[in-house]
């Protein structure tokens, strides 16, 4: 039996003009990868703000000597959250918005601090760690001032017309703007929060390099898209300046120190609220670190602010 041997047939000349049609599409891909290889990093930046890990200290008020109830309260946004209340002396009361992607543990110093002044404080948790979906950055958490105004409303022992609302950071807008929203918040202590979050990180800088400027630019633009795609919002909706002096005549606290990148945002805040509002600069501080700088002058110029903002039969 005869068998046969099949052999591959050799390559036949390649077509004219394959090496140059091969090329020119290596080429083409090559420039469409290097304009868009900035979209890349503005999607994961802002995707890592919205959704970011839930960052929960583990402390409660009884780490620092204190009393305090479990709370849970209802979303109007959909689920619950946890907090922390602190029961007072005087009446009035402080809601202590969370930070970021901040716990109810957070900023638990600065609430037993006013809650040694004779305040009921009452901390929550963010939407992180309360398993409702990403943040909006400051705008949506309104809904959980709401609701906590809301729990302290039921209790008998806080007088509805002395509550205030304490924030560090994002919170710090989410205060103002909650302030802003809410006629049931009487004052607002705010620090180190963005005056206009679009205006101060997503607007392009004076680039003299035409390639650095174009990839800043299309990383700012993939960022302000990411954040509308995840959040269904306007990133320019993220600007207490704006909505600041719908505050007025509520009595007003900014805090930021002297070394903070935020600092403009914050005396263009200033001049936006009016006379109502009233602007410390902590020398020599950064972001957060107030209370380390001036511990004394912190606690006496916070406390003085809601002692007198909130005092009875204001």
């Amino acid at each position: 039996m005869r068998s046969t041997i099949f052999r591959p047939l050799a390559p036949g000349p390649r077509p004219p003009g394959y090496w140059l049609r091969l090329f020119s599409v290596f080429g083409i891909a090559l420039v469409v990868a290097l304009l868009l290889l900035p979209v890349a990093p503005g999607y994961l930046m802002m995707v890592g703000l919205v959704y970011p890990l839930c960052s929960e200290s583990g402390q409660t008020p009884a780490d620092y000597g204190y009393d305090y109830e479990d709370v849970t309260v209802p979303a109007r946004a959909g689920g619950s959250f946890r907090g922390y209340f602190v029961p007072g002396s005087n009446g009035a009361a402080v809601i202590v918005v969370p930070a970021f992607n901040s716990g109810r543990g957070s900023r638990l110093r600065e609430a037993t601090l006013l809650a040694a002044h004779g305040y009921a404080v009452f901390t929550f948790e963010s939407r992180r760690c309360a398993g409702m979906g990403g943040l909006s950055l400051g705008y949506k958490e309104v809904d959980e001032v709401a609701d906590s105004l809301d729990y302290l409303l039921t209790r008998p022992e806080i007088d509805p017309q002395r509550i205030g609302v304490y924030g560090f950071s994002s919170a710090g807008a989410t205060a103002i703007m909650a302030t802003a929203r809410l006629p049931g918040l009487k004052a607002v202590a705010a620090e180190g929060g963005y005056g206009d979050f679009a205006e101060e990180t997503l607007t392009p800088g004076q680039s003299r390099n035409l390639l650095t400027g174009y990839y800043e630019h299309v990383f700012l633009w993939s960022a302000r898209q990411t954040y509308s795609l995840l959040t269904g919002l306007d990133v320019n909706l993220l600007s207490p300046r704006d909505v600041i002096a719908q505050i007025a005549p509520r009595p007003i606290l900014l805090i930021y120190g002297s070394r903070e990148v935020s600092l403009p945002g914050a005396q263009r805040q200033l001049a936006a609220a009016g006379s109502n509002a009233e602007l410390w600069i902590v020398e020599g501080a950064g972001h957060g670190n107030y209370f380390e700088v001036a511990p004394q002058e912190y606690e006496a110029r916070l406390t003085a602010f809601f002692d007198e903002a909130l005092k009875k039969g204001n």
